[in-house]
């Protein structure tokens, strides 16, 4: 009788489960259409001949605080130094959605932290993207990023998984098998290193975007994120400013409308002066001095036009 009551008992508590857990986990079709993405780095964290400096709480509090009026939702790069506290600042303060980063896919730290932030945020960690630009920099190998997509699968299978690497891999036919893998595309599509950009040429440039993701997911039909684009607004001697970087993200935002399985990010947070070092590293060859002006905030925390120019379009919408 007892072994009776037991099997009844789990079987009016099953559907109960399946219930909580299917309402624990975001539908991403709707995130994706709903959501106000930002790439972020934490001011509080650098880089500075080789040194790290880790972000701190209080730090990342009020970068979050700072973007929230504008940005709903997250993209980070990494679960380590100090950025594994950012999914908890962004749920106090309401965001929709985290996309959480790993920067290294063989840092045991990063993986650990990753399984556990989404275990303890399943409402608001959409997605765990392992690794960024590592494959087309030599950094490690696709195999490192299945190993670790795998691993993470079994510990929180209700999280979708991926990866980021620049656009032309995903069209390159020996990296077919690898990004099917993924559960979303994340690709970063930058204007800016083509041998045609201009930087005044805002309505080509955008549109550039938008047709590569369209050819993404004409390759790959999965929902797919831009996790980078957009231009620097400086320095000024190399062609970039203020007013280019407004006009890209205004008309990017004109020429792409609300979609269950499209969006693109806005990159990034704040300018890093620290970045043009590390990114030399990264890839040699070039001093990369834009890298530390991508921010749609300064370091500062002053906004730059940017900011109010994807007001205005999201006004009107």
């Amino acid at each position: 009788m007892k072994t009776f009551r037991c099997i009844l008992w789990l079987m009016l508590l099953s559907p109960w489960v399946m219930t909580a857990a299917d309402a624990a986990t975001p539908d991403l079709g709707a995130v994706i259409k709903k959501a106000r993405f930002m790439s972020y780095t934490p001011r509080s964290f650098s880089v500075v001949s080789g040194q790290t400096q880790s972000a701190s709480k209080e730090g990342i509090t009020e970068d979050l605080k700072l973007l929230r009026p504008d940005f709903d939702s997250l993209i980070t790069y990494s679960c380590g130094s100090g950025l594994d506290h950012v999914p908890a600042a962004a749920e106090k303060l309401g965001y929709l959605a985290i996309i959480v980063g790993i920067w290294d896919p063989k840092s045991e730290v990063e993986i650990r932290n990753a399984i556990r932030l989404a275990k303890k945020h399943p409402k608001l960690i959409i997605s765990i993207s392992v690794g960024n630009e590592g494959i087309y920099a030599g950094h490690y190998s696709p195999s490192d990023v299945e190993k670790t997509i795998l691993r993470i699968r079994k510990e929180v299978p209700f999280v979708s998984l991926t990866t980021s690497e620049p656009f032309f891999l995903y069209l390159k036919p020996e990296y077919f098998d690898f990004f099917n893998k993924m559960d979303l595309l994340l690709p970063n599509i930058h204007p800016t290193f083509e041998k045609w950009f201009n930087p005044s040429d805002a309505k080509n440039a955008a549109a550039f975007v938008l047709n590569v993701a369209s050819k993404l997911q004409s390759q790959y039909p999965k929902p797919l994120i831009v996790k980078e684009t957009g231009l620097p607004s400086g320095p000024v001697s190399t062609g970039f400013t203020e007013e280019y970087q407004s006009a890209f993200w205004s008309e990017i935002l004109k020429q792409s409308g609300a979609s269950e399985t499209r969006a693109v990010s806005c990159f990034e947070a704040f300018d890093a002066p620290w970045k043009p070092a590390v990114t030399k590293g990264y890839f040699p060859g070039s001093e990369h001095v834009q890298e530390a002006y991508w921010g749609f905030f300064t370091v500062g925390g002053k906004s730059k036009p940017v900011v109010n120019a994807i007001r205005l379009i999201r006004g009107k919408r």
